[in-house]
């Protein structure tokens, strides 16, 4: 999934956590993309095969580490579980658009959905097509979504102080 559905998971889940600024829900709902530009410079990831970043071995264990990171500097418990799911989230979605994602180390050993290719789109073949309009769509609707859970979240906070 592009950057943008990701981000949707982000915004909507800062009220599970509102202690924590919602800058590190949006890294953590892109993280696992973050951590495979890193590996793909390294050399370690691919552009067609990535274990390192998202298969669900290492996702699993990234969204641990994430959790435990963030429970080390809140000290709270929820704030760890939360922010470990919103890292976990990532492969949740990537599964529903991608048919290729490792389950582990082996390359025969992928899963997905394949949504975007059953509608046509494609990230290597760039058209406007009726694929990359519903893909587009899709991926909108998602942020706006995001997006308004997140302002009547703050809207309750505002109210709340008054």
């Amino acid at each position: 999934m592009s950057p943008t559905g990701h981000l949707a998971i982000g915004f909507a889940t800062k009220k599970y956590a509102p202690e924590i600024p919602v800058l590190v829900f949006l890294i953590a709902a892109y993280a696992i993309d973050l951590i495979y530009f890193i590996f793909l410079a390294l050399g370690m990831d691919t552009f067609d095969y990535d274990p390192w970043s998202h298969s669900l071995l290492m996702v699993v264990i990234w969204s641990l580490s994430a959790g435990l990171i963030t429970f080390s500097f809140s000290r709270k418990m929820k704030s760890g579980l939360v922010i470990g799911l919103v890292v976990f989230s990532h492969w949740i979605l990537d599964f529903i658009v991608w048919d290729n994602l490792p389950i582990y180390f082996d390359e025969t050993h992928r899963v997905g959905l394949g949504l975007y290719n059953k509608i046509g789109f494609s990230f290597t073949v760039m058209a406007l097509n009726s694929g990359t309009v519903i893909a587009c769509s899709i991926e909108l609707s998602m942020l706006m979504i995001g997006l308004a859970i997140y302002i009547i979240y703050l809207k309750k906070q505002r109210r709340k102080k008054e």
